[in-house]
C-alpha cells in the first residue's frame, strides 16, 4: 500500500498548504503520506454538515506542497480514506515526483 496514516505533528513537519479561508469550517481529522513523501493527504470533517472531505497535495517545482486533488461531500469516513488512496494510487502510478501548479500539465491516464 503505497500510502500510510501518519501524526498530524509529522504531517505539519512536511509543512502542507492548508488554506486559512476554510479553517474555520474544516477539521482536520487523519493525515497520511506516501512512502517516499511525494504526496501527502489529509481527511477533513465539515463542522456544519458533518460531511467528510480529502485532499491529496504533491511538491511543485519549488519543493512546496500543493493541493492536487480533493474531494468534498463524502458520506463517510471510510469513504474518504478510500478515496484518498485510490486518488494517491493514481496519482503515484503516473511516475511523477514533481506536480506542477499548471494542472493543465498533469495528464493521468
Amino acid at each position: 500500500m503505497p500510502v500510510q496514516a501518519i501524526s498530524r505533528t509529522l504531517f505539519d513537519q512536511l509543512h502542507p498548504r492548508r488554506r486559512e479561508t476554510t479553517s474555520w469550517i474544516q477539521q482536520e481529522v487523519e493525515w497520511f503520506a506516501e512512502r517516499s513523501r511525494v504526496l501527502i493527504g489529509c481527511i477533513s470533517r465539515n463542522v456544519h454538515s458533518h460531511e467528510w472531505t480529502f485532499t491529496v497535495e504533491g511538491r511543485d517545482e519549488r519543493g512546496e506542497f500543493h493541493a492536487v486533488e480533493s474531494l468534498d461531500h463524502i458520506a463517510t469516513i471510510e469513504d474518504a480514506r478510500a478515496l484518498l488512496e485510490a486518488s494517491v494510487r493514481k496519482l503515484f502510478a503516473t511516475g511523477l515526483k514533481v506536480f506542477p501548479r499548471d494542472r493543465d500539465r498533469l495528464k493521468f491516464a
